[in-house]
């Protein structure tokens, strides 16, 4: 199968949000709140008091979610118009923790928080699911080479 400019991008695009995911997540998963001076944002912490345990332990798990995810995103890269249905299931979990941050923010205002992220989690699955939409359906075109 040849395969266009248009697919090969959407596979460099797609490894680039593979290896953030398994590399940020992988940081968060080891290093808990911890990592977060990692991105420039610095927390006192008070490791007795049992607030930052509770708050830590649901951080953990969720990095271990964006850590599987990245893989997700990394199984599907080599035959990506293949996977059309979990490939926008993976989106949408990404699309949905622009959503969290955006809770937050309304909640608790942008504090050091990195609006960025929260933005490119609302833009990018929804473009990348279209994307690997159409490159999907380009390549069940009988004449598409």
């Amino acid at each position: 199968m040849k395969k266009s400019l248009s697919h090969r991008l959407l596979q460099v695009a797609v490894s680039i949000m593979a290896l953030n995911a398994i590399l940020g997540g992988g940081l968060y998963l080891l290093s808990g709140l911890k990592g977060v001076a990692f991105v420039g944002i610095h927390l006192s912490f008070d490791d007795t008091h049992p607030s930052w345990s509770a708050v830590d332990y649901i951080f953990r798990a969720l990095a271990g979610i964006w850590f599987a995810l990245g893989f997700m995103f990394a199984y599907m890269v080599p035959e990506i118009q293949k996977h059309t249905i979990w490939f926008r299931f993976a989106c949408l979990a990404i699309f949905l923790m622009g959503v969290g941050r955006l809770l937050s923010v309304l909640n608790f205002g942008p504090g050091t928080s990195p609006i960025f992220a929260m933005v490119l989690e609302f833009v990018f699955p929804p473009l990348l699911a279209l994307w690997q939409s159409r490159v999907a359906k380009h390549l069940m075109e009988p004449n598409h080479f």
